[in-house]
């Protein structure tokens, strides 16, 4: 059997205490802040879109929605890749890194089986809003063509966030969140008399070339002389055992997810068919909430970073330090948010609206009770993720299927289909019935943890 080296047990992925918080913030605020560009790449093409026209900010709330459900299938799949470069790395196989993510380099390549297709025909198909279709459709299209690019940019940093890497992935979702501000203000509003307006098409032109660019980069730096040598990143052939170890992983968390978004396109299909105010609610609220999830998908990669280099070097005990330096992590930013969502939620409310506009004292009264349960959600969801994020290390990722999968189904959109569409409940009650959800989830997800069945894990 093998065993780790001492080098690899003693050394840690940071110079702080193995498992603290200390270690869990230094990994996992570069991945915020990469993530944070992400977030505010979608929050910021929406502000733009909204001083274009309300109609194209609820056209890129459904359009956009979409896309991640037919994006994160394979996005969810390729960043699995983290999981074997930690358990790799934290098992001292330094030559072995590179090999996993070539893997999923190639399934990226291949989803360009996928991407194009649905951007060309799927459109029509998918969108019926009277008002919006047509600007959906465009919308959701012109992303598509960037998915593959969109799925090698995940599988390419999934080399640098296992080895606990970050700042470097930082750095580049910080440019690449420059280009898209830069090239949204141009395509967007265009610049006269050189550049026409593209509206929404040019928001989703931004998007696609700013995650494009992230990928060259990544590429480029993966397939370096320095990381050939020492990391294995010219290691490009195929290796059927562990690409289908990776897609046995990955799959099931990618299932999860999708299903997971499927139920948020659902929830927002039926907000279309209640009225703009409803709409108007659902996606100024929603895109609040997606501002934030930079904090918890951060935290919940850097948990499976740590997890799996743990993991890889048979050092189970500092999981459980880990879990509990992850909580109290969550409770400090979730009593930090509280001032906003709940304090003073104003400001973020206005930058909906575009000069002149107001919305009616019942809305926004509406928006005021839905930022509360925005903000109660952000809490237990990112208990969620990190109990996924440790899940994920271990490879149990068909228990996140289970849960993930048909949680969303049962327990937020039955509910919401009942009381909001069927009974006409406010459209702040759907956030309330979503944050119950997130309630239920963490309960089931610590019962799982408890178990401890990731000790079973293998490297």
């Amino acid at each position: 059997m093998f065993r780790p080296s001492i080098l690899a047990v003693e050394k840690g992925l940071t110079p702080y205490p193995q498992g603290s918080m200390r270690e869990l913030w230094t990994i996992s605020f570069p991945l915020m802040i990469s993530l944070m560009s992400v977030s505010l790449m979608i929050f910021l093409d929406r502000i733009f879109l909204s001083r274009y026209s309300l109609e194209a900010l609820n056209a890129s709330g459904n359009g956009g929605v979409v896309v991640q459900l037919l994006q994160f299938w394979i996005i969810a799949t390729v960043s699995i890749a983290e999981v074997f470069v930690g358990r790799f790395n934290g098992a001292g196989k330094k030559d072995k890194l590179g090999q996993p993510v070539w893997q999923m380099i190639w399934l990226s390549i291949a989803s360009v089986l996928w991407f194009v297709p649905l951007g060309l025909w799927a459109g029509p198909y998918i969108f019926h809003h009277q008002g919006y279709a047509d600007l959906e459709i465009q919308f959701f299209s012109y992303l598509m063509y960037f998915g593959p690019f969109t799925a090698l940019s995940a599988a390419l940093s999934a080399f640098y966030i296992g080895r606990g890497k970050v700042k470097f992935v930082t750095c580049i979702m910080a440019l690449s969140n420059l280009i898209n501000i830069l090239l949204d203000l141009i395509l967007i509003f265009g610049v006269d008399p050189w550049i026409p307006s593209y509206g929404i098409g040019g928001a989703a032109l931004a998007t696609g070339v700013a995650q494009t660019s992230q990928a060259v980069i990544f590429f480029i730096a993966f397939i370096r002389k320095k990381n050939r040598d020492l990391n294995g990143t010219g290691r490009w052939q195929y290796n059927k055992h562990l690409f289908m170890k990776s897609l046995s992983i990955g799959i099931p968390n990618a299932i999860a997810h999708t299903l997971e978004l499927l139920a948020w396109v659902l929830i927002f299909h039926l907000m279309t068919q209640l009225g703009s105010d409803y709409i108007t609610v659902v996606t100024i609220s929603q895109s609040i909430f997606f501002l934030f999830t930079f904090m918890t998908e951060g935290v919940s990669k850097g948990a499976t970073a740590i997890a799996a280099n743990f993991i890889g070097s048979k050092q189970h005990d500092l999981i459980w330090k880990l879990l509990w330096s992850g909580l109290k992590l969550y409770l400090l930013a979730f009593t930090l948010l509280g001032l906003i969502l709940v304090g003073y939620p104003e400001p973020l409310i206005s930058l909906f609206l575009a000069k002149g506009e107001s919305l009616s004292p019942g809305t926004i009264q509406t928006l005021h009770s839905a930022c509360f349960w925005v903000w109660l959600f952000f809490l237990f969801d990112g208990f969620n993720w990190f109990f996924i994020g440790l899940l994920t290390a271990a490879g149990d990722t068909k228990f996140i299927m289970k849960v993930g999968g048909a949680g969303p189904w049962l327990v937020a959109l039955l509910p919401i289909y009942i009381f909001v569409f069927h009974m006409g409940a406010p459209a702040d009650i759907t956030w309330m019935l979503i944050a119950f959800y997130g309630i239920a989830s963490t309960c089931i997800y610590f019962y799982r943890f408890r178990s401890e069945r990731w000790k079973e894990a293998v490297v």
